[in-house]
């Protein structure tokens, strides 16, 4: 059976980059069919390469920097993050490391998809979301729910 994994990532504790966990909660209200699991990987780096065992796809979901307006949400495939590792926040080496690990300890591969949105601050101890971030929730979750339709 073909599964999707959605991957969130990002900490919650530090403003906007908890985007990722923001998502992950709103995800676990909807109902999802048997082929899809959501899983808030927090700050795990390489511990969130589990996460990628027995799907065929899996959506990461995390905060981004310097792609564009804060507040705009972007649908990205691991090559468009190839060149820019810093356009990530926080989580050490980032999504661009973890996705080269996962190219030596998994094949074949499964079809990964990163959506993000541009964050206005990672402001450390200070939870909750900016105004702009906040309202790029749900045209996220609309994003990956028609992801998962096509």
């Amino acid at each position: 059976m073909s599964t999707h994994h959605i991957i969130c990532f990002g900490n919650e504790l530090h403003g906007d980059d908890g985007f990722g966990a923001r998502i992950y909660a709103q995800l676990c209200q909807l109902t999802w069919p048997e082929d899809v699991e959501v899983f808030n990987a927090g700050i795990a780096g390489l511990n969130a390469l589990r996460f990628f065992e027995d799907c065929s796809q899996a959506i990461l979901v995390d905060a981004l920097a310097n792609f564009g307006n804060v507040g705009e949400v972007f649908l990205l495939r691991p090559e468009d993050l190839a060149d820019r590792p810093e356009q990530l926040t926080g989580h050490g080496l980032g999504l661009p490391y973890l996705l080269e690990a996962i190219k030596v300890i998994r094949e074949p591969l499964p079809d990964i998809l990163i959506v993000g949105v541009e964050i206005a601050a990672v402001t450390p101890f200070f939870p909750g979301l900016s105004d702009k971030t906040e309202q790029a929730v749900s045209k996220t979750v609309q994003l990956i729910r028609g992801l998962l339709s096509e």
